[in-house]
């Protein structure tokens, strides 16, 4: 064998086994990922009694309890016209941890003209859920109803809702109407905030049908 054989084979088999070394140590890293990602402390969402904002600790839709809210819901009275678009968003980066969110957007008409439409930005995945027109995680069902005039459930989700930079507060629940899925929606200006700004849908009840 002449040198120049013999260099480029001592070439080939030392590259390999440099290549086989890249691959052990990766296959390392990426187990050494694996077990660090399975040890995440994963702890339910709506339980209140465990500390909020823990870090590297996922907060997790336990029963999904979004689910029934997660859809396209629309309210049409022939004057005024409002879509809501609500999509259940898994384990949202928030700070140091992690949390399932309800995020969505939306849209109003007044007599078939449009005011505002937000419908869009579900189609940007946004690197913040708070940064949607409507988001939300806090399911209630405390006595303190909304709905108490409407029916004895208090199950309910209250989220927050974007307009023009005026920020609402609505709580939603979940019915049928003639056999039909639908939702009860309560909009109003949250009284803790001080804002210098009018809603550009009325505050109200509404019922929207699931489209």
């Amino acid at each position: 064998m002449d040198e120049a054989n013999y260099r480029w084979k001592y070439y080939n088999r030392n590259t390999l086994r440099i290549i086989m070394k890249k691959i052990q140590i990766l296959t390392v890293f990426m187990m050494l990922i694996h077990s660090l990602a399975s040890c995440q402390t994963v702890v339910d969402l709506h339980n209140n009694n465990y500390p909020i904002n823990e870090p590297d600790t996922y907060y997790k839709d336990i029963g999904d309890k979004f689910n029934p809210y997660t859809g396209t819901w629309v309210y049409d009275d022939g004057t005024s016209y409002i879509k809501i678009v609500l999509v259940k968003k898994i384990k949202a980066p928030i700070w140091t941890h992690y949390e399932d969110y309800l995020i969505g957007a939306f849209q109003y008409k007044k007599n078939g003209v449009d005011i505002i439409n937000t419908l869009n930005s579900l189609n940007t995945n946004l690197a913040d859920v708070r940064d949607y027109s409507i988001r939300g995680k806090f399911f209630s069902s405390s006595p303190t109803s909304p709905f108490h005039q409407y029916t004895s459930d208090n199950a309910r989700i209250k989220l927050s809702i974007i307009e023009n930079g005026c920020i609402s507060h609505m709580s939603i629940r979940t019915l049928a109407l003639n056999g039909q899925p639908a939702i009860q929606i309560d909009k109003s200006k949250p009284f803790e905030l001080s804002q210098d700004c009018n809603p550009v849908i009325p505050n109200g009840f509404y019922y929207l049908m699931k489209q």
